[in-house]
């Protein structure tokens, strides 16, 4: 056998194991890094059981009170259409501002003329 032969079968073995060991010890610690982010992301997306059955508890409360004070539907149906009633009757038995303020000219003239009539009985002059 060849001397040179008996020398490079080590050599290339040995460089053969260190080029296996080297990728699969860095696909190995790129496999760890990767499960080191994913419990990191894990982590900070979690909620500590503590708080977890607290805020189940907070929740639930909330649907207790929401059932009891609850009211359906058909009764707002009702007290709006009892609204829509009351503004119906209101729009016709009220007037209007402006509605208002026309009559109230119209009995200040009146009152004016009565009392110009009243100032020409007594003598006087007609107001201005």
């Amino acid at each position: 056998m060849n001397p040179w032969v008996s020398i490079s079968i080590p050599i290339i073995s040995g460089v053969i194991i260190g080029i296996i060991s080297f990728f699969m010890k860095r696909s190995v610690f790129l496999q760890i890094d990767e499960l080191k982010q994913i419990v990191k992301e894990v982590k900070d997306k979690s909620v500590a059981r503590h708080d977890y059955d607290f805020a189940i508890c907070e929740c639930r409360d909330d649907i207790k009170k929401i059932r009891q004070d609850y009211t359906p539907r058909s009764v707002h149906t009702k007290d709006i259409d009892e609204c829509k009633g009351d503004i119906k009757r209101i729009t016709e038995d009220y007037i209007t501002k402006e509605d208002f303020f026309r009559e109230q000219a119209k009995t200040d003239r009146k009152l004016d003329r009565i009392m110009d009539i009243l100032l020409e009985m007594k003598g006087g002059e007609k107001r201005g």
